[in-house]
């Protein structure tokens, strides 16, 4: 019944498999009692990559291996011993330096190199405290950063930390870390070079002061020092690489806290300015990424040695891949002028201090009696081909350059130390390269003398002077000291200056009259040693100086009709005026603001106004 109802037997039409899948089993179990039961392999749940045998095959496979098998897998000995998922301590940094054994067995020269050169770039950690340049008796809220260096062996200095001026600006605390190690080190910053955007850092605790014997080390008899300060590898400058030349890039930019390495070429090599101080100088750009936290950092070769310190980019949506570098040229530049100036900040770079026009045009030269000469021979044949006379015409010759009083207006410049002057101002500088002549005059040191074939009434002529560095009347900054001002009856007195300008969006949009012509001042040159631009920043209301709180941004031209040369000049007008009355004349010279205030009561009005306004000193003036 049970079969009829097909409830223990399939139907009809599924016997004949059931009978075939019967003898199949019946044949299985047979074989397996004759042969033996066969071992289920065992199946690993780790994955490795394929072998690089088969490289068209991208995807992962099991290791299965026997239990009874003698043969393991090369990434099992590697779990085994640790050396997968966390470095051993044999392989630890801290091991490393600590075991001399280990370093000489392990690695070879290359390598030694590479290592000594990684651990010689150091993070810079910097508290900065900027004084507010609009109201310069207060300090800006403090600011930190992080930025890059590495270890130097200065001449006749010793070992210190080179970065970027900006690293360590206005810096109250500066700090280095070295790679691998947690522990910071107290630094002092020795020399600034804001022109070049460089600077020196003494770590006294990381390398000892010598005594005596102008080396890196100490002297003999501290042998603590000297084993102390042997561990430190100093990186070597390379010569200015060229165009499509690899470099490296290394630091500690920003996206992480470990030593980052970028490697790119060297893209062009001309003259840049630098947004330190706005000097223009030799720079090198590469595409290597520049990031902030990389400046400072050193810039090597294949030879890891050192052809350059990034310091700054482009910050533009539209442009990638632009980082520019201070060439070892202008380094050793800088580190020549910090030995020789003992270790103090350097002097700057020298200019020939002339303001100057190109000959592009040919009706120009003809105005000028350019003649050209049809004595040069054309790659030695017979052939003859014009010699054009090329130069620059000179406009203005600033008072406190060397060639003022040498050099005259519409003197040509026709070449500097036998170097011929293009047209365009430019100078040869290596095989297909131009350059412009401030690139040579910025490689001089002050006192050197410069010889100039120049070209003056239709005559050739050759004159000698001196270089030195030129000043602007407009300083673009006051080497990390705090800006100058003087307090007079609640007006307020400062320098001008590019911060200055900066802090008021000088360079942004249009902001006001005044500051319209406080900027076209930056440019101009320096009519005598120490002189300055005074500028009203605000007044400090008071009842004694009512009806001026508006008066703001006005550049004061005379003191009781004597010309105000500096700061330090009109406070010592004020402290010596017999007058009764204060007059002030502000810019422009015919129809400019004019301010009286009582003489006999400034020194109360003044005290009263510092008190109120918890001001410590009436005036801070440059030195």
């Amino acid at each position: 019944q049970l079969e009829r109802l097909h409830l223990l037997s399939p139907p009809p039409y599924t016997r004949g498999c059931l009978d075939w899948i019967m003898s199949l089993a019946i044949i299985v179990t047979i074989t397996t009692l004759i042969c033996g039961v066969p071992t289920v392999p065992t199946v690993h749940s780790f994955s490795v990559p394929i072998s690089s045998t088969v490289p068209s095959i991208r995807h992962d496979y099991r290791y299965r291996r026997s239990p009874s098998s003698n043969i393991s897998h090369p990434l099992q000995a590697q779990i085994e011993q640790g050396d997968l998922f966390w470095p051993s301590p044999s392989s630890s940094i801290e091991s490393v330096q600590s075991s001399d054994e280990y370093y000489d067995e392990t690695l070879d020269e290359e390598e030694k190199l590479l290592t000594a050169t990684l651990d010689s770039v150091v993070k810079v950690y910097a508290t900065h405290s900027e004084p507010d340049f609009l109201i310069p008796w207060q300090k800006q809220h403090q600011t930190t950063s992080t930025s890059s260096g590495f270890v130097i062996d200065v001449p006749g200095i010793g070992f210190r930390v080179m970065t970027n001026a900006h690293s360590v600006e206005y810096g109250s605390v500066v700090q280095v870390q070295l790679r691998g190690e947690d522990e910071k080190h107290a630094a002092v910053v020795e020399a600034v070079g804001n022109e070049c955007d460089l600077a020196l850092l003494r770590v006294d605790s990381l390398f000892p002061p010598a005594e005596e014997n102008g080396s890196g080390a100490a002297s003999d008899d501290d042998t603590d020092d000297t084993d102390k300060t042997a561990t430190f590898f100093a990186m070597p400058l390379g010569p200015i690489p060229s165009l499509q030349d690899e470099v490296e890039v290394l630091g500690y930019p920003s996206g992480g806290d470990s030593l980052c390495v970028t490697k790119g070429v060297v893209s062009r090599i001309e003259m840049q300015e630098y947004a330190q101080a706005g000097e223009r100088l030799l720079a090198l750009q590469i595409d290597a990424a520049i990031n902030p936290g990389n400046s400072g950092g050193p810039v090597v070769n294949e030879e890891l040695e050192v052809v350059g310190v990034a310091f700054q980019g482009i910050d533009e949506e539209s442009i990638e891949n632009v980082g520019y570098v201070v060439p070892s040229s202008v380094v050793l530049h800088f580190l020549e002028d910090v030995r020789r100036n003992q270790g103090g900040s350097p002097k700057g770079f020298c200019h020939l201090g002339i303001d100057c026009s190109f000959l592009e045009n040919e009706t120009f030269r003809k105005f000028l009696k350019l003649t050209d000469e049809n004595d040069a021979p054309i790659n030695g044949s017979g052939a003859k081909r014009r010699k054009r006379s090329t130069g620059v015409v000179v406009r203005k010759v600033q008072p406190t350059s060397g060639a003022y009083g040498i050099l005259q207006s519409m003197d040509v410049v026709l070449a500097v130390d036998g170097i011929r002057l293009g047209n365009d101002g430019k100078i040869p500088f290596r095989r297909g390269e131009r350059v412009d002549l401030g690139g040579y005059i910025t490689s001089l040191f002050k006192g050197d003398e410069v010889h100039l074939t120049i070209w003056r009434e239709g005559k050739e002529m050759e004159v000698s002077f001196p270089v030195s560095p030129v000043k602007h009347l407009v300083p673009s900054h006051f080497s990390n000291a705090p800006p100058p001002y003087l307090i007079c009856s609640g007006l307020v007195f400062t320098a001008l200056s590019v911060p200055y300008l900066e802090a008021k969006g000088a360079w942004n949009d249009f902001y006001t009259v005044n500051v319209s012509y406080l900027l076209g001042l930056v440019n101009s040159p320096l009519e005598r040693e120490g002189d300055e631009v005074v500028v009203l920043a605000q007044v400090l209301a008071h009842r004694a100086n009512l009806g001026y709180e508006n008066h703001f941004d006005l550049h004061l031209l005379k003191f009781n009709d004597v010309e105000v040369r500096s700061l330090r000049h009109l406070n010592k007008l004020i402290n010596e005026s017999k007058d009764p009355f204060m007059k002030f004349e502000f810019a422009p010279k015919d129809g400019g603001r004019l301010v009286i205030l009582d003489r006999n009561r400034n020194d109360e009005v003044t005290a009263e106004v510092c008190s109120e306004h918890s001001i410590g000193k009436p005036f801070v003036l440059r030195e």
